[in-house]
């Protein structure tokens, strides 16, 4: 999903703003290329991530642990609830940077 963004926030702004309101989450900076992204990590096999662009925010479900993400893309045929979380966090940012 992507939020468009009225206001151009950093990438330590949103860091910041998703570990005040998911505090019960693992939140961590990645380190990717060619792009630095957010991982919002629920548990070891739910978790969205994030990646701050100009004026949009894109926030993708995924699975933190990389030995079973080759998995996920087959049991999200069969179970919603990665793009639950996915749609909980993107309502939270269009919310904040709306």
């Amino acid at each position: 999903m992507i939020v468009q963004a009225v206001q151009s926030p950093t990438f330590d702004e949103v860091l910041a703003a998703l570990k005040g309101q998911f505090s019960d989450c693992s939140i961590y900076p990645f380190e990717s290329k060619p792009q630095r992204s957010i991982i919002v990590r629920k548990s070891a096999t739910v978790g969205a991530q994030i990646t701050v662009h100009k004026d949009e925010i894109r926030v993708d479900a995924c699975c933190p642990n990389i030995f079973v993400s080759g998995l996920i893309g087959f049991i999200n045929t069969i179970f919603p609830f990665y793009y639950r979380f996915e749609m909980k966090v993107s309502d939270f940012l269009k919310n904040t940077y709306k």
